[in-house]
């Protein structure tokens, strides 16, 4: 476990110098690695008195849940007769995101089911050919985008809501709970814990046209705490790799409420 060493100073108020910083010692402990350092006066390259104070901050990495014996272990469907809250409280129990790490696999997912059926399936072949087109036509837009993304039914998009770890198990039991008990249909999954990294929920819709099912969901997550601002991408973009930056300087999120 690393520990990261902060610096203060009661007779300094501008940050220290990297270059001024001396180490006095080390002192280990168990894995921990702790240097102590002394700081020079910029100026005269002198210590300065009294002596700067130190604090130490852990950050030790959560305690890790058991693995599952393959990823698909993180993946659970739910029907009206499972969507019980004892079983949901299991399931959340087992895995919960802040203590499941990416090891493990790089989604938890549940599945409501009752999503719409079509004819036609989602024609990836044909998005990304039509997309060659637009681009040869330099005529990537909003507009052009949807186009080809209902003529070959890639439709599907979802709610993206970002957490940090302290906070994303109780928002993801919110939203599970939401999406088998009151919505009683649709997808959502939670980003399994990485290092330096925020959880990121996805709540699904099945077509991305519908204005009247995505600010339904919209509104709903509103009412489970998520107040902010989130975007809403379409899978297409995805699989267009329509992201930041972007060279027609699209907005990656299709809808932002």
């Amino acid at each position: 476990m690393r520990c990261t060493v902060a610096f203060f100073s009661t007779t300094h108020s501008a940050p220290f110098e990297s270059s001024a910083r001396r180490p006095l010692f080390t002192m280990s402990s168990g894995s921990q690695d702790v240097v102590m350092m002394d700081v020079a006066d910029s100026a005269s390259g002198q210590t300065p008195a009294p002596k700067p104070q130190f604090q130490l901050f852990a950050a030790p990495k959560p305690v890790w849940v058991s693995p599952p014996p393959s990823p698909s272990d993180l993946e659970s469907t739910w029907t009206s007769e499972n969507s019980t809250q004892e079983k949901l409280v299991q399931f959340l129990a087992r895995w919960p995101p802040s203590r499941t790490p990416s090891t493990y696999g790089p989604w938890i997912v549940g599945d409501r089911g009752g999503r719409k059926t079509t004819s036609a399936a989602p024609n990836l072949a044909g998005l990304a050919a039509d997309f060659q087109s637009l681009l040869s036509g330099d005529n990537v837009t909003v507009d052009t985008l949807d186009q080809i993304s209902k003529t070959n039914n890639v439709l599907v998009g979802k709610w993206m809501v970002f957490e940090e770890s302290s906070k994303i198990d109780m928002l993801w039991g919110k939203i599970l709970h939401h999406v088998c008990v009151e919505r009683q249909k649709g997808l959502a999954k939670v980003s399994t814990w990485k290092e330096g990294e925020r959880h990121v929920i996805c709540v699904y819709v099945d077509d991305y046209t519908d204005r009247e099912e995505v600010d339904s969901l919209r509104k709903a997550l509103r009412t489970l705490g998520v107040k902010g601002k989130i975007g809403f991408k379409t899978d297409a973009y995805t699989h267009l790799n329509i992201y930041k930056d972007n060279p027609w300087k699209l907005r990656p999120s299709r809808y932002q409420e």
